[in-house]
């Protein structure tokens, strides 16, 4: 389609294994076998999450012929084993696994002087070691468990453990013409990925990544492939998400909720590859596995992104911003980057520490305190813990959480109300808001993780009043109302008027925001849209968000428009202009396209020359556009 473009990119390399030329290139290892056949290795690289202990373990196994169940990785202190290099480099199995070999090896060969006499052989050679047996090739029917070849070697005083060492071939190069053998054994590597381009929003998904990389002789396959899954998925976050904003010398990506790594929903299908080539150098071939995973993923999508639009982008991360206007735009400083000046005139990002809180027995106890004393309100928390290290007063929170009498939603004749401290993961699987108000539901599924549906509330979404907050744009489609309670007085006031801009709502420092008041549906057929704009599939923060609900005459005109921004201006509201351009007009192609005139002339006027302007204006009217052929599609069936 127009729309939506398929790109397909390959990216492919060469890649030095080891530290090379940079470093002397060795590694230790002690193996012991103790006198019951089990096994102790140490290594002088050390298990960082990247299997190599599973790795050492698998190959001492094959060295003596036991069973993994058998042999202990223990990690050592620097003062028991010599000193192994980083481990960094994909080095780790190359030069760790060399050395336990030759540990391994060792006491091997001191076992089987002990036991040669037993199986009638005279070279180790003539000797088989597997499932914990050591056979001698010229009869099967004699063998020896190693748990007994190894009691008997120990009653006999002999060291059963040794110490391995390994050291690279000599490498070198000319620091004047970089020529030169930089580095003993290499690995290649090819990717592919393949992506869909959102040419309205600029927004990329990537749908597969072939991963073919050659690895010399796989060690650990579950691991190797492990490997390749991690390190396309972090390719993939440095590639599109991972935005390391630095101005003029000052670091703005603190949060995670800023510097974006990827989540289990953005990662596409991986299918990894693994290429056999035995190298000379390696433990039993093997080479390395590690950072050629992550390095060639971003290169592949931007390739893709090449031949999907016809354009190459020599920047990333490939935001929204840079795919859809060639170009990364950069923001101000936001509450979240707030520093205040110690006394040494050092910069540092305050933390919570100044916290009192107090839990009310009930509603009328809440009231009753909130009377006599200023409080922030604490339902769900997953806004107001965040803000509170931003100050450095003492904090007074009342913890309504429990409260169970804002936790219900009810149904009236005329209405639904929903308790403000109502989490998410309960609206959405209610039945009764399933039934009258899906596109609340739609709306309300995207907001952060599963674990901040648990928790957050609806009540704490509205009054914290972000332009993001992804609940708010649907209750202003449908008229809701909020009632607000305090010791002395009651008052109802519609959801559109009680957010005055971002993070400022008009109440009052007694109140505490009891339910939400949503009129039901009338008998009238009304075709609804929503959609959401995110960086992410999961753990979102939306960019921009429209809410649209509309009604035909019987003439199929439209009778009834309600459009609701999300995140566009400094708080949603209906797109009143729009709406009322669009009543009384038939839903086709031709009127779709004229609302750019009255939407544009909406945004200018609201958000002006704002940083995200450039971006927000077209993607939001392309946002609308699409919402109203959704709708147009439903309607004309």
């Amino acid at each position: 389609s127009a729309r939506f473009k398929f790109g397909i990119g390959l990216s492919c390399s060469f890649r030095g294994c080891s530290l090379g030329a940079e470093g002397t290139d060795m590694s230790s290892a002690i193996v012991s076998v103790q006198a019951d056949g089990s096994v102790i290795v140490f290594t002088g690289v050390n298990e960082n999450g990247q299997g190599l202990r599973t790795s050492m373990c698998q190959i001492t196994s094959e060295i003596l012929g036991i069973k993994l169940d058998k042999i202990t990785f223990l990690e050592p202190q620097t003062s028991t084993i010599s000193d192994g290099g980083p481990t960094v480099a994909s080095r780790g199995t190359l030069v760790g696994g060399n050395a336990v070999i030759d540990a391994a090896s060792t006491v091997k060969k001191r076992i089987f002087r002990i036991i040669k006499e037993d199986l009638k052989v005279s070279d180790i050679e003539e000797t088989e070691w597997k499932n914990g047996k050591i056979y001698s090739r010229k009869s099967k029917d004699r063998f020896i468990e190693f748990s007994k070849a190894a009691e008997k070697s120990y009653w006999q005083g002999i060291n059963l453990s040794a110490y391995g060492w390994f050291k690279g071939p000599k490498v070198g190069w000319d620091e004047e013409t970089g020529q030169g053998n930089a580095y003993f054994t290499y690995v290649y590597g090819c990717q592919i990925a393949q992506i869909k381009v959102d040419t309205f929003t600029g927004k990329i998904e990537i749908e597969k990544i072939t991963a073919a990389h050659d690895v010399g002789k796989v060690i650990n396959r579950l691991g190797a492939e492990g490997q390749i899954y991690g390190g396309v998925t972090q390719g993939f976050g440095y590639g599109v998400l991972e935005d390391y904003n630095i101005q003029k010398g000052e670091v703005k990506s603190q949060n995670f909720d800023e510097y974006l790594i990827p989540t289990t929903k953005e990662i596409p299908e991986i299918d990894p590859i693994l290429i056999e080539n035995p190298d000379k150098f390696g433990p039993f071939g093997a080479k390395s596995i590690g950072e050629p995973t992550l390095e060639l993923t971003s290169a592949a999508i931007n390739n893709a992104l090449k031949f999907a639009v016809g354009k190459h982008s020599y920047q990333i991360p490939l935001t929204l911003e840079q795919v859809y206007l060639g170009k990364n735009l950069r923001k101000p400083a936001r509450q979240s980057e707030v520093f205040h000046h110690s006394k040494m005139k050092t910069k540092q990002v305050l933390r919570t520490n100044n916290i009192k809180t107090i839990t009310p027995k009930n509603l009328e106890n809440a009231l009753e305190i909130l009377s006599g004393k200023k409080f922030q309100i604490l339902a769900g928390g997953t806004d107001i813990i965040v803000q509170a290290r931003m100050k450095t007063e003492l904090q007074n929170l009342l913890n309504i959480y429990s409260l169970q009498e804002l936790k219900e939603i009810t149904e009236t004749e005329n209405e639904i109300i929903i308790g403000s401290a109502v989490t998410f993961s309960k609206l959405i699987s209610n039945k009764i808001i399933q039934k009258h108000f899906p596109i609340l539901v739609k709306a309300c599924s995207s907001i952060g993780s599963t674990q901040i549906r648990n928790r957050a509330t609806i009540g704490g979404n509205i009054i914290n009043a972000a332009p993001c907050a992804d609940s708010v744009p649907p209750l202003i489609l449908r008229s809701a109302e909020l009632v607000l309670q305090s010791k002395s007085e009651n008052r109802k006031i519609p959801i559109k008027d009680f957010i005055i801009k971002h993070y400022k709502t008009q109440i009052k420092t007694d109140e505490i925001l009891i339910s939400i008041s949503i009129p039901k549906p009338s008998n009238k057929k009304y075709y609804h849209s929503y959609s959401q704009l995110g960086r992410r599939n999961a753990m979102n923060i939306t960019r921009m968000s429209i809410s649209a609900m509309i009604s035909f005459a019987s003439n199929k005109n439209i009778e009834e428009c309600y459009l609701v921004d999300g995140s566009l201006f400094s708080c949603s509201q209906r797109l009143t202009n729009v709406e009322n351009f669009l009543i009384g007009k038939p839903l086709n192609e031709q009127t779709i396209e004229a609302i750019e005139k009255p939407l544009s002339e909406k945004i200018e006027k609201e958000i002006g020359n704002r940083w995200s302007s450039e971006y927000k204006k077209p993607v939001f009217i392309n946002m609308c556009k699409d919402a109203l052929r959704e709708i147009a599609a439903d309607f004309h069936g």
